[in-house]
């Protein structure tokens, strides 16, 4: 550089602060500021204000704007995701509990309208849902995919404008040792969540409280002695749905209960000879 080529330099931010080298900030022609020059007392009350503000809004309509690791959203767009937001985790707690291997991939489908949707938030419900079972961090909306991500878990999505039977559906599927659980739910009436389909089986079940699935041979019976043990240890029942597996001698059941069963409770219906797997699924 010739001398007089150039009148004067204003630099902000060094590799290091402060620069090893101080020749270039002494120069009677530079004028040099740290990362943290624009920290006047001005713009930290406008800071502050911005801050606040932004709060306010997220409390009052759940809008997001300007977050650093989340894309913004507006409060027409939380309004129309914010069932989907509940569905995704609770789905997402209802496949982990599932399997009891440690899981590599996750796959996630949106059909119908919900499939036009900024559907980020809803992602990242359905991986707090699961990783909240299995990890003892917490694990939110913001850091759900860091923490799927620092698993190894790839995240695979998939959206249908039209799916045959169901509209505005979500399913969650886990991949395991080459072992895939699933599980599909949508909204119901006055926002009510719902089972739609466990491992590809239709069966309609409310996706609340405390569940009780079992797999059981398609056999005369089965349900009378599931009903019959659960009344002899006071266990109440408020829901009871079936579904069958096409072209299969089993079916499969969720039986809505009032309070958990216990292990040993448990134990009995699996000792029951047409019963071939039961487990209690939790949803809060």
């Amino acid at each position: 550089m010739h001398c007089g080529h150039v009148a004067g330099a204003g630099l902000d931010v060094f590799e290091a602060e402060p620069p090893a080298d101080p020749r270039l900030v002494k120069h009677e022609r530079v004028i040099a500021t740290p990362h943290i020059a624009g920290s006047t007392e001005e713009a930290q009350n406008v800071v502050g204000t911005r801050i606040a503000e932004q709060l306010r809004n997220y409390l009052a309509s759940g809008a997001v704007k300007n977050a650093v690791n989340m894309p913004s959203v507006s409060p027409e767009e939380y309004k129309k995701l914010e069932p989907y937001i509940q569905l995704g985790e609770k789905l997402g707690k209802f496949v982990a509990q599932l399997t009891d291997k440690a899981i590599s991939n996750v796959s996630i489908s949106y059909d119908g309208g919900l499939a036009d949707l900024n559907t980020h938030l809803v992602k990242n419900a359905v991986l707090k849902g699961i990783l909240s079972h299995i990890l003892a961090d917490h694990v939110n909306l913001i850091n759900a995919g860091n923490f799927a991500t620092a698993r190894g878990i790839e995240v695979v999505e998939v959206r249908s404008g039209r799916r045959a039977k169901y509209t505005n559906s979500l399913g969650v599927a886990l991949l395991n040792s080459g072992e895939s659980v699933s599980v599909l739910g949508m909204i119901g009436v006055n926002n009510g969540l719902r089972i739609l389909g466990v491992n590809n089986i239709d069966i309609d079940a409310p996706l609340t409280g405390f569940l009780l699935l079992f797999r059981n041979q398609d056999v005369p019976g089965v349900i009378g002695r599931i009903g019959t043990l659960l009344g002899k240890h006071e266990i109440n029942i408020a829901n009871f749905a079936l579904g069958r597996m096409p072209d299969s001698t089993e079916a499969i059941g969720i039986v809505n209960v009032d309070h958990k069963v216990s292990a040993e409770v448990l134990a009995e219906l699996r000792a029951i000879q047409a019963v071939r797997q039961a487990r209690v699924i939790e949803i809060r």
